[in-house]
């Protein structure tokens, strides 16, 4: 039987020059193309905590055998941070480098209709790569807008979106798949728009569509779009950013994933998670490209602590066996109260709170013969990190404009013997507008107030709570009222990278 690298093969060799030239686009005259670059490959997973990977959490009754394998062959980091407890913030940090309060996205996530976020004129991580001679594509989640002013017509051209910050090629649902969309947005246009609509200022529905994108295939489109990229450029250096949707409401996984795992449906969507991840290092296997191709796998926030209220409303669904419409509804709270499973372990709070458990995440990387099998770092890393470490990594500098919240780990990673923490002070934000900010082995945690959610405060006034994370790792003993000083100077230090614009 015919894997889905062999059957993609088949289709896609006869006409790989001109899928070439569809995904190549237009690369900065300065570019230089090296054959010994390694290829780069981003997943990025969706509200995945530290206790859905069983790499990072046992005892738990997870089941996630290709991330494990992915960990055991390279270094997994104990301490890795998303920048913000919400989607679009931490992606904005991802691929700029910089802190989300750095650029208008600031606190909560985007919109179908906002503008896009990241400036064209920024050295994005892709516009970098695509400087080094890069094919670079963006496939999955995007959440970061589009247009100028935002898009007031979806019959027209969708720009600037993801090719104006740097990627070659890009296929992506708008914020997520239970956004209501149906359909997603490749480079400039919308997919499966009938010729009859001209003007659409509003999400399309099903009679605007030739056909509907369903919420229990996303992941499986998603991995097999990502797979036919890596075919077309196996022959240059490429990166991928793959945005997966699991295991973001809504829960849905894919029919041949339900009743697999002993956490419900939860359990289910985390096995399809993983057997994506299985797929793409499984693509690289039979390219003969795993020797040269980094792998990242992450998370763009904590886990969610229940199901949101959007759960199971308005779907659309491939198949509908297994009642999985109903469980879809419920699938994290029963994961966690009848099965007893703990999404961030046993870290305090959740996706949306500035406890630890709304910015931890699980974060591996993989470069066969370059990273050392199995190993573990306790080096506090932020996705932000990731364009300053690629470039170490490549032995390239970055422009001194960019990334000015991203730090190079490539010593960490390639072996070095690193004594010092290569960052010493992080800042993380939530959708309230209060902050966390660690310093060492201390955390400053401002306490949200209802009557300041969502207002510029006083950072020198607002309440807050400091904790030692090396003796209280489960944020349990606030001691600020015991270390005044300490509280007033981690207070001065994050207001001042705040308004410095960088952290370096």
């Amino acid at each position: 039987m015919m894997n889905k690298v062999t059957k993609l093969l088949l289709m896609i060799l006869p006409c790989m020059a001109c899928m070439t030239c569809k995904f190549k686009g237009a690369i900065a005259a300065e570019a230089t193309v090296s054959a010994d670059k390694p290829n780069i490959i981003v997943i990025l997973s969706d509200d995945v905590g530290i206790g859905d990977i069983k790499t990072f959490y046992k005892p738990s009754k997870v089941t996630t055998p290709n991330i494990d394998k992915l960990a055991a062959q390279g270094m997994s980091f104990t301490q890795a941070y998303a920048p913000a407890s919400v989607c679009s913030p931490s992606r904005y940090g991802l691929l700029t480098g910089k802190y989300p309060n750095r650029g208008p996205v600031r606190f909560s996530p985007a919109k179908f209709d906002s503008p896009l976020t990241i400036n064209t004129d920024m050295v994005t991580l892709p516009k970098f790569l695509q400087q080094q001679g890069y094919r670079t594509a963006h496939i999955g989640k995007w959440h970061l807008g589009y247009g100028e002013t935002g898009i007031t017509n979806w019959a027209g051209e969708i720009k600037p979106s993801a090719p104006e910050i740097g990627f070659d090629y890009s296929l992506g649902l708008p914020t997520n798949h239970s956004d209501n969309f149906r359909t997603y947005v490749e480079n400039h246009k919308l997919l499966w728009l009938k010729d009859s609509v001209m003007h659409l200022p509003r999400k399309p529905t099903k009679d605007d569509l030739t056909k509907t994108r369903f919420d229990d295939e996303v992941d499986t489109t998603l991995t097999s779009k990502a797979i036919e990229f890596m075919i077309a450029n196996k022959d240059e250096p490429f990166f991928i950013y793959l945005a997966l949707v699991a295991v973001h409401t809504h829960v849905t996984p894919h029919k041949k994933f339900r009743g697999t795992s002993e956490l419900g449906q939860f359990g289910d969507y985390i096995n399809e998670l993983d057997h994506h991840v299985g797929e793409i290092m499984t693509a690289l296997d039979e390219l003969n490209l795993a020797e040269d191709t980094i792998v990242i796998f992450a998370s763009d926030n904590g886990g969610q602590k229940k199901d949101h209220h959007t759960a199971g409303k308005n779907l659309n669904l491939k198949d509908t066996s297994q009642n999985v419409a109903e469980k879809s509804k419920t699938a994290k709270t029963v994961a966690k109260e009848k099965y007893g499973h703990k999404t961030n372990g046993n870290l305090n709070g959740y996706k949306s709170s500035n406890y630890e458990g709304g910015f931890r995440i699980p974060f591996i990387v993989r470069w066969p013969g370059k990273v050392a099998e199995g190993s573990e770092s306790k080096q506090v890393f932020v996705l932000t990190d990731v364009l300053a470490t690629t470039a170490g990594l490549l032995e390239q500098d970055l422009p001194k404009s960019a990334g000015g919240d991203s730090f190079d780990f490539s010593p960490v990673l390639l072996g070095d013997n690193v004594t010092k923490p290569i960052r010493t002070t992080s800042i993380f934000q939530t959708p309230n507008g209060l902050f966390s900010f660690r310093q060492g082995d201390w955390k400053l945690r401002y306490v949200p107030d209802s009557k300041t959610k969502g207002k510029a405060v006083d950072l020198l006034k607002v309440p807050v709570e400091l904790y030692n994370l090396a003796e209280d790792p489960y944020e349990k003993s606030d001691i600020a009222s015991k270390q005044p000083e300490r509280v007033t100077d981690m207070r001065t230090l994050l207001v001042s990278q705040l308004a410095n614009g960088h952290s370096h």
